[in-house]
């Protein structure tokens, strides 16, 4: 479903990812461990097109991603929650949910149930905004957010990082 073959990518001069192969078959679940700056968060980016390879190639489900634009990656089915979560502090959960939608491709207009049965304390403060929330909730509006999309690949950027 994923594959990446020859993949190099630098941070400023330091060279972080050298000559990186992967294949991760459907189905899979895979955790990328290491110490901080070995380039894990920079893979992640280079998977939704945050960050521009230098060189390799990156396909998901037989399309070619490695010059595709971020914002076309998401409707392919592609769910992403960025380290420190990114949510829209000054949007309500709901806004901040209904955001994920507009690039699911079955075109849903609300929350699917499945969201608030996973996390049920967003249900409740559906109006609220979503930097009025705790460091754990804003963490679950970011993951149900990805959710929504319903992807064929969801990744997760230290998802239990300062829970």
């Amino acid at each position: 479903m994923l594959t990446i073959e020859g993949l190099n990518q630098y941070y400023g001069e330091s060279h972080t990812l050298w000559d990186l192969g992967l294949e991760i078959p459907e189905g899979a679940v895979i955790s990328l461990m290491g110490r901080n700056g070995v380039g894990k968060t920079t893979l992640l980016k280079c998977l939704m097109g945050l960050l521009p390879i230098r060189s390799g190639r990156i396909t998901f489900a037989g399309v070619e991603l490695s010059r595709l634009p971020a914002e076309r990656r998401a409707p392919l089915g592609i769910g992403y929650v960025p380290q420190g979560r990114q949510i829209f502090p000054l949007m309500t959960v709901e806004e901040n949910l209904k955001i994920g939608l507009a690039a699911n491709p079955r075109r849903l207009r609300q929350v699917p149930e499945l969201i608030f049965e996973l996390f049920p304390v967003l249900k409740t403060m559906l109006k609220r905004r979503g930097g009025d929330l705790s460091g754990g909730q804003q963490q679950q509006l970011a993951i149900g957010r990805a959710l929504v999309l319903e992807p064929r690949l969801l990744i997760l950027d230290e998802p239990t990082n300062h829970l």
